[in-house]
């Protein structure tokens, strides 16, 4: 009898014990099935909030862009890349170099605007960039004198402008104690202007 109530005693236990581990295992699939959907969630609020950060770097970058483009056309504004050229300031600024440098003979000439129409890929054909060749001859002292003309033309002279060609003879004799030749230049500059729209339809 003792052994008949030990036995029953023990499967009682048995499925106690199955029953406590019956529960767990389901109280750990619904943790794991609650924890998978909050990780889940989580991912999807960080990638969300991963894609507002990138958004809001974008938006700064171009906003900064967008800041140095508007400073950079200022200055091509008021530096007279953008508007009608100035070819009387050019030939003022052309007469007082002539003066403070002391050429002996100084010579420039400006051909006709032109629209350029070949700009190249990735611009509009009508962007209205126009363009003026200045020729310049002149005796200069020294080799350097060039460079001050180029210099005092991008700083002075409303526009913007490259040099295409510049050729330079040496003379014979070299002489600084005398204003006399001791370099020749011919040189082509090519002067660039873009008309705002209103312009070039009054224009026509």
């Amino acid at each position: 009898m003792a052994s008949d109530s030990f036995i029953k005693k023990l499967k009682v236990e048995l499925l106690q014990l199955v029953g406590v581990m019956t529960l767990s295992a389901f109280i750990l699939t619904l943790s794991l099935f609650y924890m998978g959907n909050i990780d889940e969630q989580m991912l999807s609020v960080l990638a969300k909030q991963g894609q507002l950060n990138g958004d809001i770097d974008r938006l700064m970058e171009d906003e900064a862009i967008l800041n140095d483009i508007g400073d950079s056309f200022s200055t091509l504004k008021v530096k007279g890349f953008y508007g009608e050229e100035d070819r009387l300031a050019w030939t003022e600024v052309l007469k007082k170099l002539s003066e403070e440098l002391t050429l002996p003979n100084f010579k420039y000439s400006i051909a006709p605007q032109r629209e350029v129409s070949n700009i190249g890929s990735g611009f509009q054909s009508r962007l209205g960039l126009s363009e003026s060749m200045m020729s310049i001859e002149a005796d200069l002292l020294h080799e350097g004198d060039f460079v001050t003309i180029a210099q005092q033309l991008s700083d002075f002279a409303p526009g913007v402008f490259r040099v295409k060609e510049c050729k330079m003879t040496k003379g014979d004799v070299i002489s600084f104690h005398q204003i006399k030749r001791n370099v020749g230049i011919s040189c082509s500059l090519a002067w660039y202007t873009v008309k705002p729209f209103v312009s070039r339809e009054v224009n026509k």
